[in-house]
């Protein structure tokens, strides 16, 4: 896999996480949605500029965000009541300690709001039944 198919994974799974679509990005970085998604699939040259911009929406340093490796570190998958599921993985393995916790943070924040949600759905559910009951 070639840096700028590599780069653009990592962009990838950066905006997933951060829960922001490519039109915010693209509109970060001042270029047409199109083109962020070719920067993404690692079809387009990514100008020290913008990675500056993207640096400092991800809150890293240059650095940490242009170390760059195949290795999967996190992959945690998430099933809600309701029977939806989804999973979260980060495949890079030259992450800086400050994205392994901004990505395991992310990670316990998903993990408590399905835990809130499913506890939601088991009082719905409840006060549904009783409902039912008094009909």
């Amino acid at each position: 896999m070639n840096i700028n198919k590599k780069l653009g994974n990592k962009l990838r799974v950066l905006r997933e996480v951060h829960n922001y679509t490519q039109e915010y990005v693209s509109n970060v970085l001042d270029v047409a949605p199109s083109t962020y998604s070719l920067m993404e699939k690692g079809q387009a040259q990514i100008t020290i500029e913008r990675i500056e911009k993207l640096a400092s929406l991800y809150k890293m340093d240059i650095s940490d965000l242009l170390k760059l490796s195949d290795q999967t570190i996190i992959q945690q998958h998430f099933t809600y009541s309701n029977g939806i599921s989804e999973s979260v993985t980060i495949n890079n393995n030259g992450l800086a300690e400050d994205e392994r916790k901004m990505y395991k943070e992310v990670i316990e924040r998903l993990e408590r709001q399905n835990n809130k949600l499913e506890e939601q759905n088991e009082r719905l559910l409840h006060l549904l039944e009783k409902l039912s009951e008094t009909k």
